[in-house]
């Protein structure tokens, strides 16, 4: 994926190079752990200490017909953390599947936000003095 920037500028941010001047942007993947009873893409239960394979639904075990659905109360503490940081909020979001194989992932995708993600670019300010 190939983003463009279509801002100008602001001229006193550039860094002067050997083939012209550059403006440094930088991109963060977060992934953040969100207070929920029920896991992201399923009802199962988040508590932790239960018995093995006790939070555990058809979807997480990847059961035939079993299709994921997006918690809602995620969705809102997403929003929630994009707003703080100023961020792009998304009207339409689209998740992906990633195949890959790892003996834990009995789907053998997994589920991540590429192209159109929930929260977009935000702020971040850093002070740093000298």
């Amino acid at each position: 994926m190939t983003l463009v920037d279509t801002r100008t500028p602001d001229k006193k941010r550039l860094i002067s190079g050997s083939t012209g001047d550059w403006e440094v942007i930088i991109g963060m993947e977060v992934h953040a752990q969100v207070t929920s009873e029920s896991k992201l893409f399923s009802g199962s239960s988040t508590a932790f200490g239960n018995p093995p394979n006790a939070n555990v639904s058809f979807v997480d075990a990847a059961m035939p017909g079993m299709l994921p659905t997006i918690n809602e109360e995620c969705v809102r503490q997403a929003v929630r953390t994009g707003l703080g940081l100023k961020a792009q909020i998304n009207k339409r979001s689209v998740f992906d599947r990633k195949n890959y194989f790892y003996p834990d992932l009995p789907q053998g995708y997994q589920i991540s936000q590429f192209k159109d993600p929930i929260v977009g670019e935000g702020k971040v300010l850093l002070d740093v003095d000298g």
